[in-house]
């Protein structure tokens, strides 16, 4: 992902999450939490998550820096935490929001 942009992230997922009562998609770089998005700022599907971030929250990640990124969610009685990815925050030559 670039930072300054507004990336859309669609995590397929093999659980169906459309009945969790809560979800968390938690962002980290190195050990600092970056941001945190909830069920209300996503989009759930049978077998996805569909997480928009904005420019403020891609201005916040270090640029060229691994960004790891994982879902945890309560599902009935369950909880659920999917793996880890990681993309990385590519460079932009001007900070700030356009």
């Amino acid at each position: 992902m670039r930072r300054g942009t507004t990336p859309t992230i669609t995590i397929t997922t093999d659980l169906d999450l459309t009945g969790a009562s809560n979800l968390f998609v938690t962002f980290k770089q190195g050990t600092r939490l970056v941001m945190e998005k909830t069920l209300s700022d996503v989009k759930v599907s049978e077998n996805a998550i569909v997480c928009r971030l904005s420019q403020s929250d891609t201005l916040a990640l270090k640029e060229n820096k691994e960004v790891q990124f994982q879902i945890r969610a309560t599902l009935g009685d369950q909880k659920v935490a999917s793996n880890i990815m990681t993309s990385t925050a590519d460079a932009i030559l001007k900070d700030g929001e356009i």
